[in-house]
């Protein structure tokens, strides 16, 4: 048997994917996942030799290119195939840098969907040209503020706690949190740190001690 794994969350989209795969003989396993943690998961437990993974990269619990970092560590970025409704160059181009087998973007039509499968199926890779030609997507930038407050969201603290550390009104401080929502362009805290981390604006592990020092040493 040859096994598949497909990354979704939306239960339709990942039934069509599955009838699909279906088409392409009956030697083909396909195991599902709706999280980051049973993805990971299941690429960390028997069958490790995947064949084939379509991967969404929107699943709760990950966000922006985190799962995809996690099979490239994983060295099977040669057998993946991305499923996005993310009709992005920026990510198209670095996946390709990276090594995957393809990207294919969920708005395409059946007909080219389909195509697109058989051709990740056999090995051959895929990547829309369309997203590739479009313009690359502004990158966010934070205030040396937002920033600060950014990266002590990032270890814990709430806004009353951040306001104590800087010297500022609780009100103050959840503003520049909404303005932080709205330049990283997500709906949450933890959205706002995971994209940060993953654009480069914050580091991956930080230093709580120093992170909740640095404000004080300024006064």
């Amino acid at each position: 048997m040859r096994p598949v794994l497909v990354v979704e969350d939306h239960p339709l989209v990942a039934e069509a994917t599955g009838r699909l795969l279906s088409r392409h003989g009956d030697d083909l396993m396909t195991v599902f996942c709706g999280t980051a943690a049973q993805t990971i998961s299941a690429l960390d437990s028997p069958p490790a030799e995947w064949f084939r993974i379509f991967l969404d990269l929107d699943v709760p619990g990950a966000y922006g290119l985190t799962l995809a970092r996690e099979i490239r560590e994983r060295r099977l970025a040669a057998r993946c195939c991305v499923v996005s409704a993310f009709d992005r160059r920026d990510y198209i181009e670095k996946l390709e840098q990276w090594g995957f087998l393809g990207y294919i973007v969920k708005a395409v039509s059946v007909a080219e969907f389909t195509a697109a499968l058989s051709l990740i199926l056999d090995g051959s890779p895929y990547f829309p040209d369309a997203a590739r030609n479009a313009p690359a997507a502004s990158p966010a930038r934070l205030t040396r503020r937002q920033t600060e407050i950014l990266e002590r969201i990032q270890a814990g603290l709430s806004s009353k706690q951040i306001a104590n550390e800087l010297d500022l009104v609780e009100g103050t401080v959840n503003n520049q949190v909404a303005a932080i929502l709205q330049a990283l362009d997500v709906g949450s805290r933890t959205h706002a740190v995971a994209k940060a981390i993953e654009l480069g604006l914050l580091p991956m592990h930080p230093e709580r001690e120093t992170v909740a020092t640095s404000g004080r040493d300024r006064r």
